[in-house]
């Protein structure tokens, strides 16, 4: 669950796609056998391909041969290059020869025998390489991140289609124009350097027909690389094999069997995942609900998890005001709070016909309402407003980064996300009494109950989820966390641990929906 930050003080092109299976399905077109069937009489028409053998693992060892450098036998004249023979064109409607490989089940390719050797001799490709349409429906997923398609030549009358592709790190110019649309999601892109490989390669995908005898009439494919060798008909390709290694197109992107696993593994986990957010405040916080449960003309409608709702709440506690506290699940909201606030989110106040809504907002309130003692400080308008200042600050700077060092899923980034956040509580901290141990000294005051909840939030979501550190002791910094932790308002407001660190589990998975903040940080945009 830990990730320490160590902080101290394919794109596969596809004529169609099946929802099910990762094989390529590269489209077959065929009307001539002009290099493949010599011997086959101009009536013959072609078969469908036969669903994949059952057996294939089992008999895998028989089938090994087609992983061999191609060598045409003497009486099949096969030529995976262009041909000028028209003697034997087949001119059968096109129509009928519009067929699909087969797609083996992804579940029967996880784990094929001798992948590795197959990754390695189609990564290399040093000679033509012939597999049977199974074995070809079986490795190319696991290989198919090292190739970006091209482009599919199609022939009118020959009984066979290529496919380029490049390798992945020769890099391509951008195409598609980005979207003006507000609403479409967009994708978190890495320019790479282009132009970092030269390999090109050919796959050409041979129409079955009941007249070769090597492969049983069956569907089958021949891989060779192409650059250097004018097999583009360009001309123009470098000769010899990729500049890098496996690993480092590993490294680019992941397999179609890969992603197949990371997507399934994902909608696994959403199954399996219980509700992680608690609708009930445990601990001293449930007590203080009890306590506060009867009905009154001041209600607070709040989740025991918010951080907003518990500055409102310590508040109505250090003031000892009397009030009706009313949990909400934030996830369905009822009427009488979409009454308060048509957003839906809390804190929320009602105090007789009036409501308002926004945790800053509704501390004023409280302050204005000149009953028990005051958190601002009184007769003093230039403290006050040296106090409204880093409670904005608060809002401002520590409050989203903590959000984007707990939502953010790469290392680096929650490593820069955690040392922002330091910097800006060692600001805060400047800006304190010296000697403290709270923000104005010895008591609570405005600005310790704007930044109390992320505080509290520091040891029970941020350290066994991002590694954050303890203060050092004898700090100011950790003064005024003991202080906080130890004041009877705030523990009467803050449940067991155990209900922080799940509620926050959305959080530090970074779900899609977590919540309208969760959003807001995720867009980059200010809290909502």
């Amino acid at each position: 669950m830990g990730n320490p930050l160590g902080i101290s003080s394919g794109d596969l092109h596809h004529s169609a796609s099946h929802s099910t299976y990762l094989a390529p399905s590269l489209p077959s077109v065929a009307a001539d056998a002009s290099t493949l069937a010599a011997s086959q009489p101009p009536h013959q028409q072609h078969r469908q391909s036969p669903s994949p053998n059952p057996n294939f693992h089992q008999n895998h060892h028989q089938q090994t041969k087609y992983l061999q450098p191609f060598v045409p036998a003497g009486d099949l004249p096969i030529s995976p290059g262009p041909s000028t023979s028209t003697s034997t064109q087949l001119p059968q409607p096109q129509s009928q020869l519009h067929t699909q490989c087969q797609p083996l089940n992804i579940r029967t390719i996880l784990n094929p025998p001798d992948l590795d050797l197959w990754r390695t001799r189609l990564f290399n490709i040093d000679e033509m390489i012939v597999l049977s349409e199974e074995q070809f429906l079986t490795y190319f997923p696991h290989i198919d991140n090292v190739y970006s398609h091209r482009s599919t030549q199609h022939y009118k009358r020959k009984p066979l289609v290529s496919h380029y592709w490049d390798c992945r790190l020769k890099g391509r110019p951008p195409g598609t124009p980005k979207s003006t649309d507000p609403n479409k999601k967009k994708r978190k892109r890495t320019a790479r350097e282009r132009d970092l490989c030269d390999v090109k390669i050919k796959i050409t995908e041979y129409f079955p027909w009941s007249g070769h005898p090597g492969l049983q009439g069956q569907r089958f494919f021949t891989i060779q690389r192409v650059n250097g060798n004018g097999g583009n008909g360009k001309n123009d390709g470098v000769t010899g094999g990729h500049r890098h290694t496996l690993e480092e197109s590993d490294r680019v992107k992941k397999n179609s069997v890969q992603r197949f696993l990371l997507k399934e593994a994902r909608q696994e986990r959403k199954k399996a995942v219980p509700k992680s957010y608690h609708t009930e405040a445990t601990g001293l916080a449930a007590k203080t609900v009890a306590d506060h449960s009867e009905d009154n003309d001041l209600k607070l409608f709040g989740s025991c998890f918010c951080p907003f709702v518990q500055r409102v709440w310590v508040a109505l506690q250090f003031k000892g005001i009397p009030y009706q506290y009313i949990e909400v699940d934030p996830y369905k909201k009822p009427q009488s709070l979409l009454e308060v606030n048509p957003r839906g989110l809390v804190p929320a106040l009602r105090h007789g016909d009036w409501s308002s809504h926004e945790s800053t907002v509704l501390l004023e309130y409280l302050e204005d309402l000149n009953a028990g003692p005051p958190l601002l400080p009184p007769g003093d308008p230039k403290l006050r407003a040296h106090c409204r200042l880093w409670a904005d600050y608060v809002n401002r700077h520590i409050v989203p980064t903590f959000y984007r060092v707990l939502q953010e899923q790469e290392q680096e980034k929650q490593i820069s996300h955690a040392e922002e956040l330091r910097d800006s509580f060692n600001t805060l901290v400047g800006a304190a009494h010296t000697e403290g141990p709270f923000f104005l000294g010895d008591k609570l005051s405005f600005v310790d109950v704007q930044v109390a909840p992320w505080i509290i939030r520091l040891r029970r979501v941020l350290k066994p989820y991002r590694g954050w550190p303890d203060p050092e002791a004898g700090s100011r910094w950790g003064a005024w966390v003991d202080a906080i932790e130890n004041d009877p308002n705030v523990a009467a407001t803050t449940s067991d641990d155990g209900l922080y660190l799940d509620s926050y589990e959305r959080y530090a998975e970074n779900r899609p929906n977590t919540s309208q903040l969760a959003n807001a940080i995720n867009s980059g945009r200010g809290l909502p």
